[in-house]
């Protein structure tokens, strides 16, 4: 009898352990979420077909239609979208040219786990072309995509 108690009481232990664990989300998952929610405006009515759809559209050369599309996949919280997304408003590519609202889709993407969204924005405050030229907040961010994964962003820091 005492080993039945022994092995409920690890059970409900191993139990309580898997719950705990999924409380904290990863970007992946995050994305994964957001790419499966609903959107009567997208291809096929889910966030995935509006990227998919801004995917073929940027490969086909029809930047305004990629905006469109990577605007609302953005909007459903896919970080890396936003940042991918940045780049085309800073370009001026689909959209007029925003360097502050580009700036602030880095920062989003950055925000929502993006390590490259973190190391764009750390380049605009470096460079003072997107954001107020700021060394410190360009170290922190640029420092936060490293640590993120960002090869671009270790190798702008030194190699640190």
């Amino acid at each position: 009898m005492r080993w039945f108690w022994m092995c409920a009481l690890l059970s409900m232990a191993a139990c309580s352990e898997k719950q705990g664990s999924g409380a904290g989300q990863t970007a992946q998952d995050k994305e994964a979420a957001a790419l499966a929610n609903k959107d009567e405006k997208c291809p096929g009515g889910t966030v995935k077909g509006c990227l998919d759809a801004a995917t073929e559209a940027e490969r086909k050369g029809d930047s305004p239609r990629a905006v469109e599309m990577y605007t609302r996949v953005c909007d459903a919280g896919v970080a890396r979208v936003c940042n991918v997304l940045g780049t085309f408003v800073w370009q001026g590519r689909g959209v007029s040219a925003d360097p502050a609202r580009a700036y602030s889709l880095y920062k989003r993407a950055c925000d929502g786990g993006d390590a490259a969204g973190c190391f764009s924005a750390g380049i605009c405050h470096r460079t003072g072309t997107c954001a107020e030229k700021n060394d410190a907040e360009a170290t922190k961010l640029i420092q936060r995509a490293c640590d993120g994964g960002d090869k671009r962003a270790c190798a702008n820091l030194g190699g640190r």
